[in-house]
Order: structure tokens, then C-alpha cells, then sequence
């Protein structure tokens, strides 16, 4: 795992950061002697943009400009920025962020390998939308005009000046792309814009074309899998605009939330969704129903947190593992609600091992590596189960507790899957949530007195009944010789005393 640096890639990108072209991370920005290569005009309005920013008159951070003299378009600071993933991490795990089945945004656009069925399921989803504005009187046309007056700052949301596929870099292009996929998003999230009347008549057109198209449990399944990949993503805010075509008044990521919940997530959290807030994309939403309950723990002046002891480790250090139950309700609602309860339970909750959970998390922790302003919960948590339990022996013994949950061949198989959860990613130990229950665990494994009771009751043979026997008959043996002492002793004393007398 990497260690955190000054430059992080989850830093945000400030007035002091250049924005990231094609597709790549943000880098420091160029020194002061390097500003003369900026063309003048541009140089002036940069900083009248920062005087703007100053004067508290600008909702964003100021651009910045290039190594080639333009200015980066200005992007909301709290936004979720969606850049290509690093090279280095695709080497380790590629398969991890491309899409295997259904392409959604710009980055894998008409990319290899895609099934060709998802396209017509995408392009029916786009029919049921024009057939829903249809219904109340209005025209197709009203998506594309929603399109252009949406599309730059749509743009704003990815890191990159051009996308791999040539073709998307065209206005008209991106701009079908977004009608396409938001639509795409909205049925398949809400079934919301189904036309019942149309259904329900078999012989109307639109119901035979579902037939062809209607998802399988295939479809559902490879596009679960697909729109949480990092790469994969469409801002939420075209999925707004589209929904507000047909509900002017309502906003849809409320129900959003609510599919994902109860769906894609329930093997991962419990919560009800009351207040998604600013998601801004379907990676985003899962990230905040992942959130832990109490984040805000007090750390108790603990600074960073260190590496975790295993699990078979902890075990001997009489420190005992119990699984959490989560629920809608209460102190525990996701898999990230961690807790140590007197110093020496850990309660856990129980985590379903398998290729969908580790595809989740490791673009989740994407997502906060590439936006700081997000906190690193999810790192933070991974980097705990990881290192818990990174040995056959380990997962064996939370296996049993319920705690860990998996179909591999062998604990080993699914500790080396454990193990390379974090691969290639950036952890800060100064900003993890579990710091003040790592600093309970570490007080009570140094405690001096517990060592001695963890050598003595740690002991492996104690389950041989012969071991008992004989540890009974040394204390026996160790009373009888005391008390002889002590009769002994007082033997001697009245001996002595009895001779004062006379």
C-alpha cells in the first residue's frame, strides 16, 4: 500500500492545484517563474478570476491555467471528479473498472467487448422516456435542448479535454450519449417512466419491442456490476434533468437511493434513505449509504492509526471477535460500523466475500483517492479487513465467528483475495475513523499483565484432559508444600519460645 504524500490524488483541486488533462490525475501546478509562457489575455483574466474568488463572488474554484496557455473550465469544488484510472493500477486489476456488459459515460463509449444486447436495452429505455413526454404532449426534442443547455458542465465533471473514443469529443455526439444513458439510469433505477397503458396491450408496438428487450436475470445482474465501476459513471445531474421533463416538481435520487439500498447494496447496508444529498453519481450514492453511523469518533489524541495485528494474533492476546448485527435502525446500519467494546471485544459485521463486494470497494476507494473531500471511510475499512485477516488461519477463525462470509476454494484462496484489496491504493493513516478503536486494541495487547495471562491460558495443550491432571496435581503439590512451610515455621517459633521460659 502506498504511502500518502503532500501531493496526494485525492486532493482537491484548489486555486493553487492546475486542472488534470486527458484523463490523468491533478498535478502541483507550474511554478511562478514558468507564468510568462501564458498568453497575456489569459493571464489576465486568471487573475481577475482570482479576485472574483476573493471577493467571495464566485461559486467556484478559480481556474487555473495550462502548460499550454489556456484556461481550465472553473469546477465546483465539492463536486465527485471522475478521471481515467492510472495506468499503474489498471496493470494490477483492469478487469476491476471496465465494464464488461453496458458502457455509461464517455470513457468506454462504443468499447470493445460490450455486449451488443445492452445497447438495445439502453435505446429502448431512451423510447419509454420519449413515449412517456409523448403522453403528456411533448416532443423528443426537449431532451436534445436539455442536452446542449447541460452538456459543458457535464463535461466539467471528468477529468480529461478528450475521451478515448474519438467520436464522443463531438458536441452532438456527447450530448446523445448523455439522453441515452440518463434514460438508461432512470428506468432501470425507478421503472418510473413505463408507459402501464402500453404494457398492459400486447399488440401494441411498443409492448412487442419490450419483449425482444425485456432484462433477464443476466442483464440485471452484469449491470449491477457495471455501474459502480469508477469509469463508468454519469453525473446524476443529467438524470435530474431528465426526470424533471416528466416530474417538474420531484427530485428522483430519493428513489434512487432507495433501489440501491434495497437491492445492490443489502448485503452491505441496512440504512433507509432519508437524505441523499448531493450525490453525484451512482458511485457516489453508495459511498454515502456506506458511510459509518458515527464517523466523528473522538480519537482521543490518537494521531495516526498503525498496522493492525491479524485476527489469530489478537485471538491469543485474549482479544475476542463477535459478529454485528446490522439494521435499518440504530448504531449499526453498513458494514463499515466498526466497534471495540471494553478494550477487548471487537464486534464486526459480517462481510459477504465475493467478486461483486470486491469490484464495489475497490472503486469506492477510487472515488475518495481521486476527491479528498469525501474522506477515505471505505479505505479506511478495507484497509482494516485486509490486514485482520490476510492469512488462511485468520480468515478460518472469523469464518467461524460469521464475521467473514465467502465461496472461495480455501481461506487461503479468500485471504489472498483480502490481501490485495488495497493494492495500488492510497491510505492516510491521520484520517481514519477506526483510529481511536485501533488505539484500544493496541492498550490492552501491551498491557503487561495481560501478556502474562496470554502466555499462561494461550497455552496449546490445554484442551488434553492428561495436561489438566497434571497442572491440578503441581497445585496440589504447591499448597501441601506451602503448608508444610508454614507448620514448619511455627513449630520452630514455639520450640524457641517455650525454651525463653525456662
Amino acid at each position: 500500500m502506498a504511502s500518502p504524500t503532500p501531493s496526494d490524488i485525492g486532493t482537491v483541486v484548489r486555486t493553487d492545484t492546475e486542472m488534470a488533462g486527458d484523463g490523468q490525475l491533478p498535478q502541483q501546478a507550474p511554478m511562478a517563474d514558468n507564468m510568462t509562457k501564458i498568453r497575456y489575455s489569459n493571464y489576465i483574466n486568471y487573475k481577475l478570476s482570482l479576485r472574483s474568488l476573493r471577493r467571495g463572488n464566485h461559486p467556484q474554484t478559480a481556474p487555473m491555467p495550462d502548460d499550454v496557455g489556456h484556461l481550465a473550465v472553473p469546477i465546483d469544488e465539492q463536486r465527485c471528479l471522475l478521471y481515467m484510472v492510472p495506468e499503474q493500477i489498471c496493470r494490477t486489476d483492469r478487469e476491476m473498472h471496465k465494464p464488461s456488459y453496458i458502457s455509461i459515460g464517455p470513457y468506454h463509449y462504443q468499447g470493445k467487448g460490450l455486449h451488443n444486447r445492452s445497447q438495445l436495452w439502453k435505446a429502448h429505455c431512451k423510447q419509454q422516456v420519449v413515449e412517456k413526454l409523448a403522453e403528456q404532449g411533448r416532443r423528443s426534442e426537449e431532451l436534445e435542448h436539455m442536452a446542449r443547455e447541460i452538456g459543458t458542465d457535464v463535461k466539467n465533471y471528468y477529468g480529461t479535454k478528450s475521451f478515448p473514443c474519438g467520436e464522443i469529443n463531438s458536441d452532438e455526439a456527447f450530448n446523445e450519449m448523455m439522453i441515452t444513458d440518463g434514460c438508461f439510469l432512470l428506468v432501470t433505477t425507478l421503472h418510473d417512466t413505463i408507459s402501464q397503458s402500453q404494457s398492459d396491450n400486447p399488440q401494441h408496438p411498443a409492448a412487442v419491442h419490450e419483449q425482444a428487450v425485456i432484462p433477464n436475470q443476466w442483464d440485471n445482474l452484469f449491470r449491477w456490476h457495471d455501474v459502480v465501476r469508477y469509469e463508468n459513471q454519469l453525473p446524476f445531474h443529467v438524470v435530474r434533468e431528465i426526470f424533471k421533463l416528466i416530474h417538474p416538481n420531484e427530485d428522483p435520487l430519493q428513489k434512487v437511493g432507495k433501489v440501491l439500498a434495497d437491492s445492490a447494496l443489502i448485503r452491505y447496508t441496512r440504512r433507509k434513505v432519508t437524505d441523499p444529498g448531493n450525490a453525484n453519481n451512482v458511485l457516489h450514492l453508495c459511498h454515502k449509504l456506506l458511510a459509518p453511523t458515527h464517523p466523528n469518533r473522538s480519537a482521543n489524541g490518537v494521531v495516526k492509526t498503525s498496522r493492525w495485528r491479524r485476527a489469530t494474533e489478537y485471538r491469543k492476546l485474549l482479544v475476542e471477535f463477535k459478529k454485528r448485527e446490522i439494521g435499518s435502525e440504530g448504531e449499526a446500519q453498513c458494514i463499515s460500523d466498526v466497534k471495540v467494546v471494553g478494550g477487548n471485544v471487537v464486534e464486526i459485521p459480517s462481510f459477504d466475500l465475493s467478486p461483486e463486494s470486491c469490484v464495489l470497494l475497490r472503486n469506492l476507494m477510487l472515488l475518495e483517492n481521486a476527491n479528498k473531500h469525501l474522506g477515505g471511510h471505505v479505505t479506511s475499512y478495507c484497509n482494516f479487513i485486509s490486514q485482520l485477516a490476510c492469512t488462511g488461519a485468520d480468515v478460518s477463525l472469523l469464518t467461524k465467528t460469521g464475521i467473514v462470509v465467502h465461496s472461495e476454494a480455501s481461506d487461503e484462496a479468500a485471504a489472498r483475495k483480502l490481501g490485495n484489496l488495497c493494492d495500488q491504493i492510497i491510505y492516510d493513516p491521520t484520517d481514519d475513523y477506526l483510529k481511536s478503536d485501533w488505539d484500544k486494541l493496541e492498550k490492552h495487547c501491551r498491557s503487561p499483565g495481560l501478556l502474562v495471562r496470554a502466555k499462561v491460558f494461550g497455552y496449546k495443550d490445554w484442551k488434553n484432559p492428561l495436561v489438566w491432571i497434571g497442572a491440578l496435581a503441581a497445585v496440589a503439590l504447591l499448597v501441601c508444600a506451602i503448608l508444610q512451610t508454614m507448620y514448619t515455621i511455627k513449630a520452630y517459633k514455639d520450640q524457641t519460645k517455650h525454651r525463653g521460659h525456662k
